[in-house]
């Protein structure tokens, strides 16, 4: 006999935010213990909240073993809406907030590193001055990283500049800002900044500050000098933070291959000393890019407006460059 309530789950699920909180406390935390102190409220609670939407859904999002909760791939294709939805509730709340003349409200966007050292300080002050009571979260990392972030509902938009040939999910819109390019950066001093005639065989005998979160930029070196005959760099410092490389490079005879925005402040100020190298064929594009099923909100329409006219003054539009 057919489940009378099987055609009732799908036409009118339920879709309580609150049993969607829940649900993603245990999905991230995998332990439903720390899902209910996290939440406030007991674990018996949370236990509850899941298997009921677990009924209401008609699947099984946990399998609960001896080492806690493992998602099953109904917990993982719902995670991802879930944040979605939970997104959309918190950005509607604030939408009509505003509607209704309330000056209060929050905005959150990821930020990628070529725009974290002057573009996004200059866009947060002078945001800020317009609309001192909005509360704004901005997010740094790896395009990869911050695109996730997006398309989960976690942040409203993102400004970022993605290694060349990078993917962008067809359920995200990208709208181009300016150019960007890798450079080979150096502390101004560095024994290597006063020639004219650095070869690769030079700078594979450096120490080099990599980082985790610049995703694939140290295959692209390896890559660049096996091209060329050359044995990559073996002296390398490991380190997932942009700011400790840029600290090394700094204080020490360390080179990286880094963003010329993200070294712009040291570069103007004299501290970095920069090397265009032909053999790293690096030139990207920063982008604006948004969820193409969500509206934004008031408060963040204007923190990009904001930020459009901060990154036109400090870099040369595409547009413009084309014309």
């Amino acid at each position: 006999m057919k489940d009378s309530h099987l055609r009732s789950r799908f036409i009118k699920p339920s879709m309580d935010p609150r049993k969607l909180q829940h649900f993603l406390a245990v999905y991230d935390l995998r332990h439903f213990g720390r899902a209910a102190t996290d939440n406030g409220v007991t674990q018996q609670a949370i236990s509850k909240s899941v298997k009921k939407l677990e009924e209401q859904l008609g699947v099984e999002l946990f399998e609960r073993g001896p080492y806690g909760p493992a998602p099953t791939i109904f917990a993982h294709s719902l995670a991802r809406r879930a944040k979605v939805i939970l997104s959309e509730a918190r950005l509607a709340a604030a939408e009509l907030s505003a509607l209704r003349g309330v000056e209060d409200g929050y905005v959150r966007a990821g930020i990628g590193w070529s725009f974290v050292s002057r573009i996004a300080p200059q866009t947060l002050l002078r945001y800020r001055r317009r609309r001192p009571n909005i509360k704004v979260s901005l997010s740094t990392g790896s395009s990869d990283i911050l695109f996730e972030r997006l398309l989960n509902g976690e942040v409203e938009f993102v400004s970022s500049c993605p290694l060349p040939n990078f993917e962008i999910d067809p359920l995200l819109e990208s709208q181009p800002l300016f150019h960007d390019a890798d450079l080979i950066v150096m502390r101004h001093d560095h024994p290597l900044a006063g020639r004219s005639d650095v070869t690769l065989a030079d700078l594979s005998q450096q120490t080099w500050a990599t980082s985790g979160t610049l995703g694939g930029r140290w295959r692209k070196i390896c890559s660049t000098f096996l091209a060329a005959g050359v044995e990559p760099p073996t002296n390398t410092i490991d380190m997932d933070s942009v700011g400790i490389a840029k600290a090394m490079i700094a204080q020490s005879d360390c080179i990286a291959l880094l963003s010329s925005e993200l070294v712009i402040n040291e570069t103007m100020a004299g501290q970095f000393h920069t090397l265009h190298r032909t053999e790293f064929p690096s030139e990207r594009i920063g982008m604006l890019v948004t969820r193409r099923s969500s509206a934004l909100q008031p408060a963040a329409q204007a923190l990009i407006h904001d930020l459009l006219e901060v990154t036109d003054s400090l870099r040369p539009g595409i547009a413009k460059a084309a014309a």
